[in-house]
């Protein structure tokens, strides 16, 4: 059973009160009480939504440093592996400071080019055709 309470609206909320409500046939009383039950469910949903955002924020973080975590010791192994490859490559080959300035410039020209997706096929084509025509070059000399 609803009660009769008094209330003071000022003259501005009163009129949108009335359009609303007319508009969406409730009474005044019924648009009010709406209102309010509305206001409240915001009130609260708030609330819940800096609870819900605090957990989600937690778990985002637990989420994140396990994937940096995965990602460190990919890299960690991809270093290794590298390091690897330059250890045997400097004891087969005797390759001039120079030489190997200008191997970095193009090693990072191609990675930039690539966006650092390395395909060995697209490399070792790329190589025999450069041997190819130095080979060339030579006999064309």
């Amino acid at each position: 059973m609803a009660e009769k309470i008094g209330i003071s609206l000022d003259k501005e909320t009163l009129q949108l009160c009335d359009k609303y409500s007319a508009k969406h046939s409730r009474s005044r009383s019924e648009f009010i009480a709406t209102a309010i039950q509305k206001y409240i469910s915001d009130l609260e949903l708030g609330k819940q939504k800096n609870i819900i955002a605090k957990e989600l924020a937690g778990e985002i973080v637990k989420g994140s440093e396990a994937g940096v975590t995965k990602i460190s010791k990919g890299l960690f192994r991809y270093a290794v592996e590298v390091e690897m490859i330059i250890m045997i490559l400097s004891e087969l080959a005797d390759i001039p400071p120079k030489v190997m300035e200008e191997y970095r410039k193009e090693a990072i020209r191609n990675v930039r080019r690539t966006r650092g997706k390395i395909n060995l096929d697209d490399l070792i084509a790329r190589n025999n055709r450069e041997f190819a025509e130095q080979k060339l070059s030579v006999k064309a000399a």
